[in-house]
């Protein structure tokens, strides 16, 4: 436990780390919010402005199995988005095809067992906002950030344990809420 938090306060001796730590609070901030929407179209748009922050924020750190990942999540997100207009988006293949993209971004940036990590809470992401329910969205979700949140302790990504953990709370906190609402 020392070493890591030894880790963590070393990231930000080193300007670029300092500075990749810095942008992962704001798509951090912004899974806060993902969570808390009601309208599926607003959960995957918020989702996928924060993806995009996640590239750069894993690239800058070297961590290349989340950075890829999350550019899966971001195109997914942009697709995802179109599944109530554009008929092509709504096929059931299009979940596996992605799947099947996550899958690959293991093999171009392996970096061992964490690597499967990213993937796999990706592959239950995508599960979840395939759904159009937004609860669907936030039972699957639920097991994925515990993976990202448990990458993010191996790759000593501050943002991405505190995300995770801020998350993981949001999404049982709205599940008691609607549920409080569902008995009301």
């Amino acid at each position: 436990m020392q070493q890591m938090l030894n880790g963590l306060i070393n990231q930000f001796s080193n300007p670029v780390t300092a500075v990749a730590q810095i942008i992962g609070f704001v798509p951090m901030v912004l899974s806060y919010f993902v969570f808390h929407f009601n309208s599926r179209k607003s959960i995957i748009t918020t989702k996928a402005i924060s993806d995009l922050l996640w590239i750069i924020h894993f690239l800058m750190l070297g961590a290349y199995s989340g950075a890829f990942t999350n550019a899966v999540c971001a195109v997914r997100g942009l697709v995802f988005s179109q599944r109530d207009k554009k008929k092509w988006a709504s096929s059931v293949v299009i979940p596996i095809i992605f799947c099947i993209f996550t899958l690959s971004v293991t093999l171009v940036s392996w970096a061992g067992f964490r690597s499967f990590l990213p993937v796999i809470g990706s592959c239950l992401g995508i599960l979840g906002f395939w759904s159009k329910d937004p609860k669907n969205i936030r039972k699957f979700n639920l097991p994925a950030l515990m993976l990202w949140l448990i990458y993010g302790i191996l790759t000593l990504s501050l943002s991405t344990i505190i995300c995770n953990i801020v998350s993981i709370v949001s999404i049982i906190i709205t599940e008691i809420k609607v549920r409080k609402k569902d008995i009301e």
